[in-house]
C-alpha cells in the first residue's frame, strides 16, 4: 500500500496535484515570472541529470547513483527560500537544490566519478551561494552535526547567515539527527532542518523508522518548531522554508520541515527496489508528479506552454550530456595519488606509505589496476 502518515490532512499546501492553487496564498508569496520559471527549470534540469547519471552508471563509468525522481520539488522550493549568503548541505540526491543554488553539473558529476569536488573561492566570505556549503557526503546523517557547528560557530562570529540541511528519512534515525537537533535547539543555532520523507529507508518503510505521527511532531521534543509540508508541491515546500529561515534570522531558532514525498525511482543503481514495493504502490504518486504539478500552475499563469517546456527539457538534456562528457575527461586527467590529497594537512607516514605503494601499483598495472 502506500503510505501516507495520517495526517497528511495536516500537510501545508499550494498547489493540488492538478496544479490547480488559491490565487491569494501564491500572489502572498511575490515570486516573479522570472523566479518562478528558474525554479522549473531546475527541477528539469535535476531530472535530466538524473536520467545521465544513470545512463552512465550503466555504461560502467560510475560504481552507482542515486536516483532522485519524485523529489524535485522538496529539493528545488528549499533551495530557493535561502539568500546567496546562506548555506547548503544535503544529503547525496539533492540535485535540484544544488542546481538552484548555480552549482555546475560537471561538478555534482565529478563527486559520483572521483568522489572529486572544488571550491575556487579561497575566503569563505567571498564564496557565491554554490560554493556555500560542506563536501558532499555519502555517510547518512553526519550533515546534520556538522551543519549545526559550522552554523553556530559562524553566528558566534556574528555573520547574518541561516544554514538549510537536507537528510533523508533514513538519516533522521541516526544518533548524528539527534544530536544536531539537540545542540541546535538548547543554543538557538540558525539551522532549517530539512526531512525528505520519501517513505523508504532503502527497504525499510517510514513506520520502522518513527512511531511518531510525523516527523515534523518531533520538532517539539528538542524545543522549536515542527512543519509538514507536501513535498511535492514546490511553491509550498519554498514558502514552509522561507517562513523558517526568515524565523532563524530573526531569532535564531531552528526548524524543522518535513516534506512529505516520494521516491519512485529505486533507492541506488545497486537496489532492487522490486523486491520490497509494489508496483501499484507507485501509481498514486505518479499522479502527483511534481514537475506536472508545477506545469499545470505556471500554464495558468501564462508562463508555460508545450513549447516551453520542450525546450527547457533539450536545453537541460544537452547540459546534462555536455557536462558528463566533461567530467569525463577531467576523470581522465587526474592522477592516482590525488586520492591522497586535501585529506591531511600534515599526511603521518602511514599514508605518505600507501601513497608509494599505490604509485608503484599504478606503476606495474597501468590503468587496468584501477578500473572499477
Amino acid at each position: 500500500m502506500v503510505r501516507f502518515p495520517s495526517a497528511v490532512d495536516r500537510c501545508e499546501q499550494l498547489l493540488a496535484p492538478d496544479g490547480s492553487y488559491d490565487e491569494a496564498a501564491v500572489e502572498a508569496l511575490g515570486l516573479g515570472r522570472e523566479t518562478l520559471r528558474r525554479m522549473y527549470e531546475s527541477m528539469v534540469g535535476a531530472r535530466a541529470l538524473d536520467e545521465r547519471g544513470a545512463t552512465l552508471q550503466r555504461q560502467g563509468e560510475f560504481h552507482f547513483w542515486m536516483g532522485c525522481r519524485g523529489l524535485e520539488a522538496a529539493h528545488v522550493g528549499p533551495a530557493a527560500a535561502l539568500t546567496e549568503r546562506d548555506w547548503l548541505n544535503t544529503e547525496w540526491r539533492q540535485y535540484g537544490a544544488h542546481i538552484q543554488r548555480g552549482r555546475p553539473l560537471v561538478d555534482i558529476l565529478l563527486f559520483w566519478l572521483r568522489g572529486y569536488e572544488t571550491w575556487e573561492t579561497e575566503d569563505v566570505d567571498d564564496m557565491p551561494a554554490h560554493e556555500r556549503r560542506l563536501p558532499h557526503i555519502v555517510a547518512v546523517g553526519t550533515q546534520v552535526p556538522q551543519t549545526v557547528g559550522l552554523m553556530w560557530g559562524r553566528n558566534l562570529q556574528g555573520y547574518d547567515e541561516v544554514g538549510l540541511v537536507g537528510v533523508g528519512d533514513g538519516g533522521a534515525s541516526k544518533g548524528d539527527f539527534h544530536a544536531g537537533l539537540n545542540f541546535a535547539g538548547v543554543f538557538d543555532v540558525p539551522v532549517v532542518f530539512l526531512v525528505l520523507n520519501n517513505q523508504w529507508a532503502i527497504s525499510t518503510p517510514v513506520e520502522r523508522q518513527t512511531a511518531a505521527e510525523t516527523y515534523a511532531d518531533r520538532a517539539a521534543g528538542y524545543g522549536f518548531e515542527g512543519i509538514l509540508v507536501d513535498g511535492n508541491d514546490p511553491l509550498a515546500t519554498y514558502r514552509a522554508t522561507r517562513r523558517a529561515v526568515e524565523r532563524a534570522r530573526e531569532t535564531g531558532e531552528p526548524t524543522l520541515v518535513e516534506a512529505l514525498t516520494y521516491r519512485r525511482s529505486a533507492h541506488s543503481s545497486s537496489d532492487d527496489d522490486a523486491r520490497y514495493r509494489e508496483e501499484t504502490d507507485l501509481e498514486p504518486w505518479r499522479d502527483r508528479d511534481p514537475v506536472d504539478r508545477f506545469e499545470a500552475f505556471l500554464a495558468d499563469r501564462g508562463l508555460w506552454d508545450p513549447e516551453y517546456g520542450e525546450a527547457v527539457r533539450e536545453r537541460a538534456g544537452e547540459r546534462a550530456r555536455e557536462a558528463a562528457d566533461r567530467a569525463l575527461e577531467i576523470a581522465e586527467q587526474q592522477s592516482p595519488e590525488e586520492v591522497f590529497d586535501e585529506v591531511f594537512a600534515n599526511p603521518p607516514a602511514y599514508i605518505e606509505e600507501q601513497r608509494e605503494e599505490l604509485l608503484a601499483l599504478y606503476g606495474e598495472h597501468g590503468e587496468e589496476a584501477f578500473r572499477w
